[in-house]
């Protein structure tokens, strides 16, 4: 007796009559296995061409449900033989691999049918990084008993195997280095064919970046025989290289040269650049739609203008953030290259903005001008589908080039000029007065945006409420730092803008009256840092936007004198990020509702005053709380101890100016608390009494920090830096400050170790840096932008200008000068005689841009926020 699934028989007797089969995801399998069972052959067939057709699309045809069975109908066909749908299933797999990570099921996909996903020619994926975490998240969630199994006698190393699919050299070195090496022995990997038994992070970036960076071709020889280093096929739609600063134009055109697809374009001449050496043929890839190349210096205008014709012409997505060797005037060629471009990112890390009475320019002075060099461009009309613009940060953005694209870009919809101190109001205003009735997202902050500028504003966004939809008004509104504006201004522009949903004012004189004038019921994300609204304000607009996630009030004095008065009343809030100063304690915390929300991330600053009992409390609030940070708070060593207990799932943890007693029992506590989950980590003058051997606690239960600042540990000597270079490899920040010896031995350990550096801070850390360090830091740290010394810890009193900086990553250098120490100081102890009695006197910034090296010196001493 055979008993058998009923709806099953009746499919196969649909079969064996001729019937047409209307076959859904979850009958596959079912029917396959029963067709082989029986022997009907037109179901297996029926079974293999529904395969064929729903997973071959690369189209988003393939829904959810279909991707959910995949793994039940790839098993069935291993089990009962079937090797033509087996080839179908990884070939669907592989074509849709970027939205199958994304489902929860991933983590059960069968190992074989994941090895020949990944080993597919047309596996697509937006990126190597998107890839590797993929693999890692299927590796990490296996048993330990499956992950030791030798699954066949041609797999002997087991699941650790796949690995070997991943390409090292194409992820960025952050990735690696904060990732991978804290986690996985690197030998795992295809490295390369050198014998080494071992490969350490200091010369990872030799060892897995120089092939590909002198001689693209050879490395693709090397590498996988006819299948492409950077994962391109005709179904991509979108690509992420962001962070590969490896990437150039010659590994572009081999890499895409080497895909597999039907047809290749054949070129005759180089239409954009004619110039240049003719690169091979590439394929056409009409799919894609985006394309990121974020923090990759190294790739030349011209060579990524004539890639973009040939490979990509029907791109609609483009951003290029932190690529200074890419000037504005890109967009001329662009439009050439990609017509149909609806967004373009050119942001750049934004420069130092002066703030009214803070900063006091004392003289400006350009010390070197690089030629910026022009192709011969094919300008067209422009760009006349673009909606969304990013400038931020460019600082040699000039009046006229800002008006030119205005000309150019007749469709704007976004534009963010934030940090472009070149720009004028009378310049803003021009640009406005183009776009009347547009705009939706206008960022300005730490601009000359003044009161042209507003009143073109209000001509660029619609004013007419009533007869104003949501979809077309502004939605988006930064002005912070614009001091050119005033009260009047402001309210006026807050009094037109009801569907506002992101306002940031920081810095500014905004009071209550142009809180009051504002209507809106939309808003999420609030900032008023270092205003002079009061509670009163703020609680009008909470109680009229109940669905707020960010509230900044940071420095705003006049909420300690009017505090907020918010009655919850049964209404619930979904703020997620709170930063407060003034105006906020226990009291405070509890009539926001806060104890309710969703809250995720809680900074207290000067004036907040919240106890150890509502720290604690903060676990139960939100089981998914990442980041807290107290400035010039009393905090206590049990509180302390509780509150990293508490709160597991931390990610960030600011400590500044705190008073209290904290000892080396809440150091302890990160082993049991938070600490393998810990990416930041800042104690700032609250830990004086640090060792080398509370630093070595930290490094073994806090291994993934990505951020770390130590200030006023007086006590910390060379062996801490050894430690820090030798077990964060992944840092991205560093602060080191009034940590007297700790470079005494000089910092090379910090150049070979901790290679993914973009943020780095030493100020009276130790008379132990060469002159050269600036130059040897962006020879060394090829992701390093930002750089901030002190002549204190120089041997020579000074540090030389560096050279080839062209070709770096390094945008930002700030060199604080002391005066002498006076004649009147305090004994001082052998560890902190040298800095004793040291008063700053100014900070020379050097910056550079696409136009060249600008040095200014201001009074204060400057530090990167």
């Amino acid at each position: 007796m055979v008993k058998w699934d009923t709806p099953t028989i009746f499919m196969l007797l649909q079969c064996m009559h001729g019937f047409n089969l209307s076959l859904s995801s979850s009958m596959v399998a079912p029917l396959l296995q029963g067709a082989v069972f029986f022997g009907v052959e037109s179901a297996i067939s029926a079974c293999e061409d529904w395969v064929a057709s729903m997973f071959h699309t690369g189209s988003n045809q393939s829904n959810d449900n279909t991707l959910v069975c995949l793994p039940s109908i790839w098993t069935t066909a291993s089990d009962t033989g079937v090797t033509s749908i087996m080839e179908h299933c990884a070939k669907g797999l592989a074509i849709n691999f970027a939205e199958a990570v994304l489902w929860e099921g991933f983590v059960d996909i069968p190992f074989l049918l994941l090895w020949a996903c990944v080993d597919h020619p047309e596996l697509t994926v937006h990126s190597e990084m998107q890839l590797c975490n993929a693999l890692l998240r299927w590796y990490e969630n296996q048993t330990e008993e499956l992950r030791l199994a030798e699954l066949t006698k041609h797999l002997c190393e087991g699941y650790t195997s796949i690995f070997k699919k991943i390409q090292l050299s194409l992820l960025p070195i952050e990735f690696i280095l904060g990732r991978l090496v804290p986690k996985y022995p690197l030998e795992i990997f295809e490295v390369g064919t050198r014998g080494e038994e071992s490969l350490s992070a200091a010369n990872i970036l030799e060892y897995c970046f120089a092939s590909i960076l002198k001689s693209p071709l050879e490395f693709l020889q090397k590498s996988w025989v006819g299948k492409p280093a950077i994962r391109l096929t005709r179904h991509s739609q979108e690509v992420d290289l962001s962070g590969c600063q490896q990437v150039t134009g010659p590994l572009l055109f081999w890499s895409s040269a080497a895909c597999n697809l039907l047809s290749k374009p054949s070129r005759k001449s180089n239409p954009l650049f004619p110039h240049k050496p003719l690169w091979p043929d590439i394929p056409c890839f009409e799919n894609l739609k985006t394309f990121t190349l974020s923090r990759c210096w190294r790739i030349q205008e011209e060579d990524l203008c004539e890639w973009l014709a040939a490979a990509c012409p029907k791109l609609l997505i483009l951003r290029l953030q932190d690529c200074p060797q890419l000037a504005i005037s890109i967009y001329t060629s662009l439009s050439a290259c990609c017509p149909l471009l609806e967004v373009l990112d050119l942001s750049v890390t934004e420069e130092i903005v002066e703030m009214k009475g803070a900063v006091t320019v004392q003289k400006s002075q350009v010390l070197v001008v690089y030629p910026v060099t022009h192709g011969s461009y094919n300008k067209s009309d422009g760009l006349p589908n673009l909606k969304e613009l990013s400038l931020r940060g460019r600082s040699e953005l000039s009046d006229g080039m800002f008006n030119s694209l205005g000309y150019k870009c007749p469709a704007l919809q976004a534009v963010d000029i934030s940090g472009c101190s070149q720009l004028t109001d009378s310049g803003i205003a021009t640009f406005l007065n183009l776009y009347p009735n547009c705009f939706k997202d206008f960022r300005a902050a730490g601009t000359s945006f003044g009161p042209a500028s507003s009143r073109a504003l209000l001509h660029a966004v619609p004013v007419d409420v009533a007869s104003t939809s949501k979809n077309h008004a502004l939605q988006t509104l930064d002005l912070d730092k614009c001091f050119g504006l005033e009260e009047k201004h402001l309210i006026q522009l807050l009094k037109y803008q009801p569907f506002l949903a992101y306002l940031s004012m920081a810095y500014t004189c905004v009071s209550d009256t142009a809180l009051f004038a504002f209507s809106g019921t939309d808003l999420l994300h609030l900032n008023l840092r270092e205003t002079q609204v009061s509670g009163r304000a703020v609680t009008h607009i909470m109680a009229k936007n109940s669905r707020l996630k960010v509230l900044n009030t940071r420095g705003c004095t006049q909420m300690a004198t009017n505090n907020l008065e918010l009655q919850c009343d049964g209404q619930s809030f979904q703020l997620e990020e709170v930063i407060m100063g003034w105006g906020l304690s226990d009291s405070s915390f509890k009539s926001m509702g806060l104890g309710s929300c969703r809250l995720q991330s809680l900074t207290v600053g000067v004036g907040g005053t919240v106890s150890n009992t509502t720290l604690r409390s903060l676990s139960h609030i939100s089981s998914t709380f990442k980041h807290i940070s107290l400035c010039f708070q009393v905090i206590s060593d049990e509180g302390m101890m509780s509150m990293l207990q508490e709160l597991k799932g931390l990610h960030t943890l600011e400590l500044r100016h705190c008073l209290g007693q904290i000892s080396r029992e809440s150091i302890r506590m990160f082993k049991g608390g938070c600490g393998l989950n810990l990416t930041c980590l800042r104690l700032e003058r609250v830990t004086p009494w640090m060792e080398d051997s509370d630093v070595l606690l930290l490094s073994s239960t806090c291994p993934g920090l990505c951020r770390l600042s130590f200030v006023g540990c007086h006590c910390l000597t060379s062996d801490s830096l050894r430690i820090i270079a030798s077990k964060w490899h992944g840092l991205y920040e560093l602060k080191l400050e009034d940590c007297y010896q700790i470079t005494m031995d000089g910092a090379s350990c910090l150049l070979l170790g901790c290679q993914a550096l973009q943020v780095l801070h030493l100020r009276h850390t130790g008379k132990g840096l060469s002159g050269s360090f600036i130059q040897d830091s962006s020879m060394h740290l090829p992701l390093l932008q930002k750089l901030a010394l002190d002549t204190c810890d120089s041997v020579e009193k000074l540090f030389n200008k560096p050279t080839n900086t062209r070709y770096s990553a390094l945008r930002v250098v700030q060199i604080a000068r002391c005066h002498q120490p006076s004649l009147f100081c305090l004994p001082s102890t052998r560890a902190n005689h040298h800095y004793f009695g040291q008063c700053h006197k100014d900070t020379i910034v050097l910056e550079w841009n696409t136009c060249g090296l600008k040095r200014r010196f201001v009074n204060e001493r400057l530090c990167f926020s």
